[in-house]
Order: structure tokens, then C-alpha cells, then sequence
């Protein structure tokens, strides 16, 4: 499976800390999530072809559907993963 430049790092970085996960996984709703953990928790790691409003439209009604479909989704910019200590913060908070 091939990854980009921002999935690598997320996949390297769940793998140190021991955090089991599934990548690329196919849903129900027919969308994609980036990183499962557990059953319900989705890391959504979003470059920068995320920043236009027409794609952050896009990404909050994904988003909705799949909280509506029982998923607890949360994404995470290139930006902060790009900055290794406020990624691992970013994580940190997620309580993983």
C-alpha cells in the first residue's frame, strides 16, 4: 500500500507508541478513514489540499456522517504533523 509523506509519519509515530491500527479502511458510508483505532476512533490526517473552503465543506460532512454513524473523528493538519513535538502533543491529548 502506498502512503503519503504525512501517513508515514502518523504510522511510524502510532507504531512507537504501541498503538494498534488499521489503515486505509473502508466504511459502510463508502468513505475511506485514514487511521482506525480500536472500533470507533478515526485519525484523519489531511494535507494541504484541505485547506480550501470547498474541501473543509467537504471534510465537515464527511465528518458528520461518520459521527452519525458512530465514529469519533479527528483530524490533524499537516501542520502540527509536520512539528514533531506538537504532533506528539496532538496524540498526547488524544489519551491513545
Amino acid at each position: 500500500m502506498q502512503y503519503t509523506s504525512l501517513e508515514e509519519v502518523v504510522i511510524k509515530e502510532l507504531e512507537n507508541r504501541g498503538i494498534k491500527f488499521r489503515s486505509q479502511v473502508p466504511t459502510r458510508t463508502g468513505f475511506v478513514l485514514d487511521f482506525l483505532i480500536g472500533k470507533n476512533l478515526v485519525i484523519e490526517a489531511d494535507g494541504p489540499c484541505h485547506d480550501g473552503s470547498k474541501n473543509k465543506r467537504r471534510d465537515r460532512f464527511r465528518d458528520k456522517i461518520l459521527t452519525q454513524s458512530g465514529y469519533d473523528v479527528h483530524r490533524i493538519s499537516y501542520k502540527v504533523i509536520s512539528d514533531p513535538e506538537k504532533f506528539k502533543n496532538w496524540l498526547d491529548k488524544l489519551q491513545l
